[in-house]
């Protein structure tokens, strides 16, 4: 180092400073950039412009520096989720900021929050040894204040605040559906397939998953182009579009109060399917393998007057401990364990004079990470993978036979009733690397097998808060005006235009986001 000149030192460790923050920067715009070893590699970088630099390196921090430093903590979860999935849904961050992700370990996500870090942390201090050059000495300045107007939630709220809205009151549109009794109603199974969108259709990006899901469309009815609306893009949301017709928005953005509670009652203020099949005499039970307090899911089905509801820990009284200990991936239990527990519930329904309505959710395909059942993994241990096509293989697999064993049961049964399953995605595929962001490609799922029709597609537009008018109309429980919730029936074509053929996307999600009465409306009594 000797022979090198201070001036030519400076250069060095100013291309090298230059270059590490370039690199970070990938790190935070482009989620699908991989750098292995990150810490090595930008300490590294660090420290080479470091031992350049000497002593000027070791200067007392500007007390701008720390307002860089609280920018970048705030902006470090947003970095987090953004790389993990290739977007920022910030409703989905403000709901589960309150109703909170029990069970969910950091762990999960541990390489896109070691290398967020490493990039922030070097954007930090990159800042600090750049502005040792009298034109930067206001680097950590700037920097602090790119931090700032870059956090998505400041994006948010500005967007709020300042791109035009329709003057549309939508809580003033909200339909509280009737429904009118059915002489022999049908028994029903609800299926939710975690992140299973249409792109899975695709020959040529899944083709044993599309080749099951054909066979499936064949049996019945299906919907090809379902969007997704602000307010639906995760699993409790798309719950909660699909059966009661309103999208899951957190109430007052800039207050911040997402909900008033989820501990106990759910989104009272609105009416779902399980209320009106509640009225109709249904037996109605969910099953997941998540715990039970995850986003509050069990609680939104039990305020719904679903009777049972069963979740991780109550598999500990149905399986022996061996068993749980292979099913167990981090927080929850395979979905071989949720439809051997369907299964049993199934059995238990058809021995019950009354109609029921069994409604299952899944994991697999989730997208970051994907989750493999132990049938589907080399050591018969369930196990998290990055390979979403290889979890939705296992998932669609398990599925198809799930419906050929209960049309079975259910036939040999000799009960009167039709069986029928809704199967659906509960939102788009958080797989944003493994998938075309094509957004004619990424629609929702809605498959209905078992009525009258074998083989049909319903090409209309709509969103997930169009399929519960829908599933109602389909199930023979047609609802006034074939409109419930926000809603407006995909098999109804006098029911009106659906929002989505009235608006396009964008303009939908700011008028969705913005209209705060509604949502007061839908959380009263929550307390």
């Amino acid at each position: 180092m000797q022979i090198l000149s201070w001036q030519l030192r400076d250069r060095l460790a100013f291309l090298l400073l230059v270059s590490c923050a370039g690199l970070a920067v990938m790190v935070l715009v482009a989620p699908w950039l991989v750098i292995g070893q990150p810490v090595l590699v930008f300490s590294g970088l660090l420290l080479a412009a470091v031992m350049l630099l000497g002593r000027k390196s070791l200067r007392r921090p500007p007390i701008s520096l720390f307002l860089a430093v609280i920018a970048a903590v705030l902006a470090l979860p947003f970095v987090v989720v953004y790389r993990a999935f290739g977007e920022v849904d910030m409703i989905s961050f403000l709901f589960h900021a309150k109703a909170g992700i029990t069970g969910v370990s950091p762990w999960m996500l541990r390489d896109e929050i070691l290398i967020s870090l490493c990039a922030l942390i070097s954007i930090i201090l990159i800042s600090y040894l750049l502005s040792s050059w009298p034109k930067l000495r206001h680097l950590p300045l700037l920097t602090a204040a790119l931090l700032v107007l870059s956090n998505p939630f400041v994006v948010f709220q500005a967007k709020l605040l300042l791109q035009p809205v329709p003057d549309v009151d939508l809580a003033a549109t909200v339909v509280t559906p009737q429904i009118a009794e059915n002489p022999l109603p049908p028994d029903i199974v609800y299926i939710y397939l975690e992140g299973l969108d249409r792109r899975f259709l695709d020959p040529d990006i899944a083709p044993e998953t599309a080749k099951v899901l054909r066979t499936l469309e064949a049996q019945g009815l299906s919907f090809t182009d379902v969007r997704q609306v602000a307010g639906t893009g995760w699993s409790i949301a798309g719950m909660v579009a699909s059966q009661c017709g309103v999208p899951l928005l957190p109430r007052g953005y800039l207050k911040r109060e997402v909900t008033e509670s989820v501990a106990d009652r759910f989104l009272p203020g609105v009416t779902c399917l399980g209320d009106l099949l509640g009225g109709q005499g249904y037996r109605q039970t969910f099953v997941m393998g998540a715990e039970a307090q995850f986003a509050g899911t069990v609680a939104f089905y039990l305020t719904h007057r679903y009777q049972k509801a069963i979740a991780q820990k109550d598999m500990t009284a149905i399986f022996p401990p061996e068993e749980l200990a292979k099913a167990s991936v981090v927080w929850f239990s395979d979905d071989q364990m949720v439809y051997d527990v369907a299964r049993m519930e199934f059995a238990d329904a058809l021995a019950d004079n009354r109609p029921f309505l069994l409604t299952i959710a899944t994991i697999g395909p989730h997208g970051v990470p994907n989750y493999l059942s132990r049938q589907c993994s080399s050591d018969g241990q369930a196990v998290h993978t990055k390979d979403v096509i290889e979890a939705a293989r296992c998932l669609t697999g398990m599925t198809e036979q799930l419906v050929a064993d209960m049309q079975d049961s259910h036939r040999r049964s000799g009960r009167p009733n039709e069986l029928r399953f809704i199967l659906q995605s509960d939102h788009l595929n958080h797989g944003h690397q493994a998938l075309p962001d094509d957004p004619k490609l990424a629609l929702n799922l809605l498959i209905l097998v078992g009525g009258r029709e074998r083989d049909v597609s319903v090409a209309r537009t709509g969103t997930m808060l169009d399929v519960f008018p829908t599933v109602l109309d389909w199930l023979g429980f047609p609802v006034s005006g074939g409109k419930a919730g926000l809603g407006v029936s995909l098999l109804s074509p006098d029911a009106g235009d659906t929002l989505i053929e009235t608006w396009d996307m964008p303009v939908l999600d700011r008028i969705v986001m913005t209209n705060m009465p509604m949502f007061e409306k839908l959380w009263e009594g929550s307390h």
